[in-house]
């Protein structure tokens, strides 16, 4: 009887541990750990590389399916462009509140930048299942109107939360600006085309599609981590 009732207490705490732990992992909200990482260097990136290479601060939000910041082929916005053009965070920030304010958006993610002799920074943030999309943007500087940036990601997926995860960031033209190497003077481009990923000649920059023309290298990754 003893040996009976002590089988049934572990069966129920080891039931019991493993609800929970489901629990958790379905829970209504997360808070992640993002950490935006470099591979931007004279090794890696060399033609006309620039002396005083950095990333603005990070900026960005959770949101929905209708939240996004920016989209391939699409315009940018004006927050995109000055983040792009002066990796200043104003505009967009007050376009991020505007999301809020209509629903699509539950909360900002704001960060430092990288700079000159860094390689990464970390951001943390709370997001729910009711917008469980990420977007980010980072100006790569000096440059005519470059960034690096996650467009709508999602972190709930298939009824769980997303433990850890590992993406590679394109690069991206704003279209904003003709400047065609990192430090070329102001070329305003009127009206503005499209976003784009970067493309250029070789006696420019290494970028082809966004990437490394060679090896198909991000000029930047990101490590999602749940911290609970």
């Amino acid at each position: 009887m003893k040996k009976m009732i002590l089988a049934i207490i572990l069966s129920s705490t080891l039931f019991g541990c493993n609800d929970n732990k489901a629990d958790v992992s379905n829970s209504e909200t997360a808070t992640y750990e993002l950490t935006l990482n470099s591979n931007w260097s004279a090794n890696n990136f060399s033609t006309n590389f620039p002396s005083n290479r950095h990333f603005s601060g990070v900026i960005g939000l959770t949101h929905n399916a209708n939240g996004g910041i920016f989209e391939l082929g699409k315009l940018a916005s004006a927050g995109i462009v000055e983040v792009a053009e002066t990796g200043a965070k104003t505009v967009l920030t007050t376009e991020i509140n505007d999301l809020q304010n209509i629903g699509k958006s539950l909360s900002t993610i704001d960060g430092s930048g990288i700079a000159v002799d860094q390689q990464s920074v970390t951001v943390t943030f709370d997001i729910s299942q009711d917008y469980p999309y990420i977007s980010l943007v980072s100006m790569l500087a000096p440059s005519p109107d470059w960034f690096t940036g996650l467009n709508s990601y999602q972190l709930f997926v298939d009824g769980k939360w997303v433990e850890s995860v590992d993406v590679s960031l394109n690069t991206y033209d704003a279209g904003s600006d003709g400047g065609l190497i990192f430090t070329s003077a102001n070329d305003p481009i009127t009206p503005p085309d499209v976003i784009t990923l970067l493309t250029s000649d070789r006696a420019n920059t290494d970028f082809e599609k966004g990437l490394h023309y060679l090896n198909s290298l991000p000029v930047t990754t990101i490590t999602i981590k749940r911290l609970n």
